[in-house]
Formats: C-alpha cells, sequence, structure tokens
C-alpha cells in the first residue's frame, strides 16, 4: 500500500510547523486560505474544497467567525462552504470558550461596536502564542474570547447543523497542533475507521476475530488493499483500518454490512456461494471461501453464543437475589426476557461504533414491572462495557454518563475508559476529554455541585501532564 503525498487546505490560523513539516515530508502540499473575509471569498474556499485531488481541509473557526456564519450577509457562503467541508475528510477547530462556554450562565453582551465584517478581525492566534504557557487560564480566556452572546452562538450552531459537522473543541493551541498533525498522520494514510475497545468489554476478543475475518474479506472477496493495524494497553486495544487511495469511511460501512450478511447465512452453503458468485467470485473459488468463513465463523458465533449465555445466567442470578425482598412476586420469566433483551447478541452490537452494522436483533420488548427496568438496564451497561475500579474518577464519572448521557451514554462511557488509559494516544485522549468537558459543561445545572467539580477537574486534568 503506497501512501498518500497529500494535497492539503488550511482555513484560519492553524497550520503550525509540525503540521506542515509533516505535509512537506510526505511530499504533499498545502493552500491557506482565511475567513477574515468577504461572503465572496468564501464562495472561492469552497471551490478549492470541491478539488478531486484535496486530501484534507484543515479550518479553525473564531467567534469572530462564529458571528459570520450567524449574520444573514453571510447566510448563502456557509451553506456553500460548509456543504462542499461535508464531503471530504476535514478537521473542524473551535476554541471552547467559543462554542461552549465555561460558565453558562455568562451571556455577555455583544462589544461596543464589534461586528463580523472583515475589517473587525483581530488576529487572536497572535495574541493566543503569547499566552499558551503557565500564565494560560480558564478565566483568561473568558476574558479574551467573552462570551458570545447566546443567540449568535445558537444562530451559528443552527446554520452549521444541516451539513452534520462535528466540531473539535481545544482549550490551547497546542492541542490544536496535536490534533491537526494527527489529522494530516490519519488521512496520508487513509485511515478508515479506529476504534476503542475497553478491556472486559463484553465480547472483546470475538470483536477483534470477527474483524480479522472481515479484514481478509476484503482482500479475499473484494479484492481491496486494506492494512488493518491496531495495539493493546493494559486498559484496552485499539483496531485500525488504512484503505488504498480512493477507499473512504463509507465504503467500509457498506463493506462491513455486506460481510454481516455474509455471515448471516454462511452455514446455508448453497446461499453463500450464490452470494460470492454475484459478488464477481468465480465459481471454483466460491466453494473454498465459503467452507473456509463458515469454518472460522463458527468458532466465533459459538463463543459468543456461549460468553452471552454466561452474561444472561450471571445477571439474572444477581437481580433475583437483590430484588427478591424488594419485589417478591416478580417473575423469573419477565426478568429473563429483559435481561435477554438488553444483552447484545452480536460482537457489532457490543460496540457503540459498530452497532449499525448489526443485523436481526431488534424484537417485541418483553412487558416488565417498570420498577426494575432501571436496575436491571444498569447492571446490564455495567457488565456488557466492562470492570471499572470503584470509587475512581473515572467511575463516578461513568456512573453520571449512565445517569444523564441519554443516547451518547455508551460513547461518552469509553471516551471516560479512554481518557483514563494512559497508553491511549494523545489526540485520542484529547478528543476523549473534550467531549467529556462538553457532556459535564451541559449538564452542570442537573450534577451535584461537588459531585461535578470532582469530575471536572479529574477531566481538565487527565492529560495536563504532557501539555504542560
Amino acid at each position: 500500500m503506497t501512501r498518500n503525498s497529500g494535497f492539503y487546505l488550511g482555513v484560519g490560523r492553524i497550520m503550525t510547523e509540525s503540521v506542515t513539516s509533516k505535509i512537506n515530508t510526505s511530499g504533499g502540499e498545502y493552500v491557506l486560505k482565511s475567513l477574515n473575509s468577504k461572503p465572496g471569498n468564501w464562495v472561492n474556499i469552497a471551490e478549492i474544497v470541491k478539488r478531486s485531488d484535496l486530501t484534507g481541509v484543515i479550518m479553525k473557526l473564531t467567534g469572530k467567525d462564529f458571528q459570520r456564519i450567524a449574520s444573514d450577509a453571510y447566510a448563502h457562503a456557509t451553506d456553500v462552504l460548509f456543504r462542499e467541508l461535508a464531503t471530504k475528510p476535514y478537521l473542524l477547530l473551535v476554541h471552547e470558550e467559543v462554542v461552549t462556554p465555561r460558565d453558562p450562565e455568562l451571556e455577555l453582551a455583544t462589544p461596543e461596536g464589534a461586528s463580523p465584517d472583515e475589517d473587525d478581525e483581530v488576529d487572536e492566534d497572535d495574541w493566543l502564542m503569547d499566552l499558551d504557557g503557565d500564565e494560560w487560564n480558564d478565566d483568561i480566556a473568558r476574558e479574551y474570547f467573552g462570551t458570545l452572546p447566546k443567540e449568535v452562538r445558537e444562530a451559528a450552531q443552527r446554520r452549521l447543523e444541516p451539513h452534520g459537522l462535528t466540531l473539535t473543541t481545544y482549550k490551547r493551541n497546542a492541542e490544536a497542533s496535536i490534533f491537526a498533525t494527527a489529522f494530516v498522520e490519519d488521512t496520508l494514510n487513509n485511515l478508515l475507521f479506529r476504534i476503542y475497545v475497553p478491556a472486559g468489554r463484553l465480547y472483546e476478543d470475538e470483536l477483534a476475530k470477527v474483524l480479522e475475518l472481515f479484514h481478509d474479506w476484503l482482500g479475499s472477496v473484494k479484492e481491496q488493499t486494506v492494512r488493518q493495524s491496531g495495539y493493546r494497553t493494559p486498559s484496552g486495544r485499539v483496531i485500525e483500518f488504512f484503505g488504498e487511495p480512493g477507499m473512504n469511511a463509507d465504503v467500509v460501512s457498506d463493506e462491513l454490512q455486506e460481510f454481516a450478511q455474509f455471515l448471516n447465512i454462511i452455514e446455508d452453503s448453497a446461499t453463500a456461494e450464490q452470494m460470492l458468485l454475484h459478488l464477481g467470485v468465480t465459481p471454483d473459488r466460491a466453494g473454498g471461501l465459503v467452507s473456509k468463513y463458515a469454518k472460522a465463523a463458527r468458532r466465533v458465533l459459538v463463543d459468543t453464543k456461549h460468553t452471552r449465555e454466561r452474561m444472561i445466567l450471571e445477571i439474572q442470578q444477581q437481580l433475583e437475589s437483590e430484588l427478591i425482598d424488594e419485589l417478591p412476586d416478580l417473575s423469573t420469566a419477565e426478568l429473563g426476557d429483559l435481561v435477554s433483551q438488553l444483552v447484545p447478541a452480536s460482537p457489532f452490537a457490543a460496540s457503540p461504533e459498530t452497532r449499525s452494522l448489526a443485523a436481526g436483533q431488534d424484537g417485541p420488548s418483553p412487558t416488565v414491572n417498570v420498577q426494575i427496568i432501571q436496575r436491571v438496564e444498569g447492571i446490564v451497561a455495567q457488565n456488557v462495557n466492562g470492570p471499572v475500579t470503584v470509587g475512581t474518577p473515572a467511575a463516578e464519572l461513568i456512573q453520571l454518563v449512565r445517569q444523564f448521557g441519554d443516547d451518547s451514554a455508551e460513547v461518552l462511557e469509553t471516551s471516560a475508559r479512554e481518557l483514563a488509559d494512559p497508553g491511549a494516544p494523545q489526540p485520542a485522549r484529547l478528543r476523549a476529554r473534550q467531549a467529556l468537558k462538553n457532556f459535564l459543561l451541559r449538564n452542570a445545572a442537573r450534577i451535584e455541585k461537588s459531585v461535578y467539580d470532582n469530575a471536572l477537574k479529574w477531566v481538565v486534568d487527565s492529560v495536563s501532564d504532557w501539555l504542560g
């Protein structure tokens, strides 16, 4: 597999020496543009984003950029630019004080005379460079950035929302540089996906084996060159796939779904062979491939079945012991049905990153006394996601995530485990920290103050040892 040379677009002052050095070393090129300009220039930037040879876009949004995005004068240019950005690999950076104020109660008015006009721009990056060491703190950040008026921030976010873009927040320039350097490294190598699997998560080994089979499938059946990589730490493992030029994450998602369908019919050899023939495999190879995958998949599926049965029995026995006094009339059958519904039946379904690939796992929800549903869900989550050391900051944060994380709870729990893993890579731990910090800020009013303060302190301090 050859490494891309790379052509990058940098928007805003984000192309630090470490970023440009990595691009130059690979033989790549980059161009720099600024949003400190009129709407017509934003449309011109969108034309660069359209280029077929573009490897990726690194863009930094300032508070003034948010004002521009929110203004009617930039409405069309915003739609054109960010619609195109969503179609390419991108890193969209914004300082946390711009998008998620440290104190949600502070809604400062727009400073006298401030406007989104380009002639009014302050070079905040030069200013920040002077305060990126020990002098920098949240109070200075808030004093510099202020807090965007709530209506401006929300208006800008509404303009960006239709494009499904992900904002990556940062606190210091050093963090932004780490994110940008990692983005260049990943796009140069054409990273297709990366998942973090905490040690002890249900089907940890089975998921790794299924992904190894999928890697073989891509080469043997689809004739695509994909490199599988990854590493273990004492607290988890990372699984990565890197593709040849032209492949992207959407292609891999489709391929994974197709592979999952193949595994679902693998025991029907005639049907499985027909699927391979339809995919272009020659008749003389189809039978051998079906036999090969059936043998490997059967081992994984048996292991999965036995692991699930053991877990369901353990959870059911635990619940029966705990609830015998509270609910003496509790039906063992009803409890068993609920536990069975909640414990994933597939390695894909046990991981939030791959759950969308699971098929045929939905069924009718059992009717169970509402008094036990929350208890059962909590115990199942503890068993499925793996153990944590009780009383540690990570464990306490995970409890908050399970209580207030709603649909994002599982992803946030994985983030907490990754942040607590000193062997995880810096960019991943930074992303986890920012996601968890945003979660805490959003839910500050719902969390007891002492608990909130302790959780926030742990999240903020977790990577301070190498950020300085």
